[in-house]
């Protein structure tokens, strides 16, 4: 029974039905006119084509054999095969290196108190043991694989306990944590000398996902520490510094990064003796950091330069040094208002990691490409293959956009 509102002019009545709900919303939104109604039923049109032709071909046409052939060598490229681990088993590294990862995840479910990471670290832990589950034969996947990849929901709950009820639960020791992890990885995946069961492989043989994510993190973590400080030095007084910070800006900008990693290939060695040791994926990292950095510095001076400059006049009117009033007052309020451009520079980061294939590194688009060239009986199924992978980098990209999202709702950015 419709609602009665009584008011000293009478009788108040409701919005007819077809003016509220989903028949309110498709007359405001979709049919509000007659060229918005032609629209709508030339965009539904082709829309439900498109869906029933790709239904049908994902039904009835695709064949994803490709998929299930590579298996967990998409994640680990050839870094098991036996002239990367002569008479040792290697592959245990990347899933304890996981394991880690899930248990510095259940740390910051407790630090950050639950809510958006609660989800992430429960997501995470539950997706990569339902790989344990996959049908394959125990030759295939033996059963050691598939405890350990079901131990990650126990570790999760381990690294849970572990900031609940250790000294490491605070917003610090989780930082330095993940820093810690982070190297124990490197450590872990390029083995240590002299240490049985640790012997190094060769970078040579690092490919599939596991390296794009490493390049993608060590980017992201050092790029912006390293566009703040370039940031800051365009914006400096001192000449020298200014004049440094802007030719390294305009220059690395200037300049596409498949080029910066073919000199980085090239020209690089050419500077050291012919005995000194070379590694092409550390020149990579480093390129694929620098070149981000600068996309990062004008990032965080175009923040800067948004800012009210009579913050930093209040600022200094109090006594603040120079240094404090940029550092506790001018810089966090900038990096708040850029966090969607930092962020997307972080996703293009995370996307460019793929180039890496032009010095020789078989990450896992061109390593599927490898197979796919390699094995003409899978030629028919490279769409499948590459749908594949472009739905893996969707995951990857949207999980970022969404946390950047939800981030900008917590600190109310873009609002007053």
């Amino acid at each position: 029974m419709a609602a009665k509102f009584e008011t000293d002019f009478g009788q108040v009545l409701p919005p007819p039905r077809s003016q509220q709900g989903v028949t309110g919303w498709v007359r405001a939104n979709l049919l509000s006119t007659w060229y918005n109604g032609v629209l709508t039923v030339m965009s539904a049109a082709v829309l439900g084509a498109a869906l029933w032709v790709g239904v049908r071909w994902l039904i009835f046409d695709s064949d994803w054999t490709v998929i299930g052939t590579l298996g967990g060598q998409l994640v680990i490229g050839q870094y098991n095969i036996e002239s990367a681990c002569p008479g040792q088993n290697c592959f245990w590294r990347p899933q304890v290196s996981l394991l880690l990862v899930t248990a510095l995840l259940g740390m910051a479910w407790r630090v950050a108190g639950g809510g958006l990471t609660k989800r992430i670290a429960i997501g995470v832990a539950v997706a990569v043991s339902a790989f344990a589950l996959l049908p394959y034969s125990m030759e295939r996947m033996g059963m050691d694989v598939r405890l350990l990849l079901l131990a990650n929901l126990l570790v999760l709950g381990v690294g849970w306990a572990i900031g609940r009820y250790t000294p490491l639960g605070t917003a610090r020791w989780a930082t330095v944590s993940a820093v810690g992890v982070f190297v124990v990885i490197v450590l872990l995946l390029r083995g240590v000398p002299g240490i049985p069961g640790l012997e190094p492989v060769s970078v040579i043989y690092w490919g599939g996902l596991m390296l794009n994510l490493l390049l993608a993190v060590a980017g992201i973590t050092l790029s912006l520490p390293i566009g703040v400080a370039l940031a800051l030095g365009r914006r400096s007084r001192l000449p020298v510094v200014k004049v440094l910070c802007i030719t390294f800006i305009e220059i690395f900008r200037g300049v596409p990064l498949i080029t910066l990693l073919l000199m980085s290939q090239v020209l690089v060695p050419l500077a050291f003796p012919e005995d000194f040791p070379q590694n092409s994926l550390f020149r990579a990292a480093v390129v694929i950091t620098l070149f981000s950095s600068a996309y990062m510095a004008e990032n965080i001076r175009g923040g800067l330069q948004a800012l009210d400059p009579g913050q930093a006049e209040a600022a200094r009117a109090l006594g603040l040094p120079g240094w404090q009033t940029m550092f506790l007052i001018s810089l966090p309020q900038a990096i708040r208002n850029v966090i969607p451009a930092i962020v997307g520079q972080f996703i293009s980061l995370f996307k460019d990691t793929s180039l890496v294939y032009i010095i020789g590194v078989l990450d896992v688009v061109e390593f599927g490409r490898a197979f796919i060239q390699g094995n003409t009986e899978y030629l028919a199924s490279a769409k499948e293959l590459y749908i594949f992978l472009a739905l893996v980098f969707w995951v990857f990209t949207y999980g970022m956009s969404y946390v950047s999202r939800r981030i900008e709702q917590h600190l109310g950015v873009g609002e007053r």
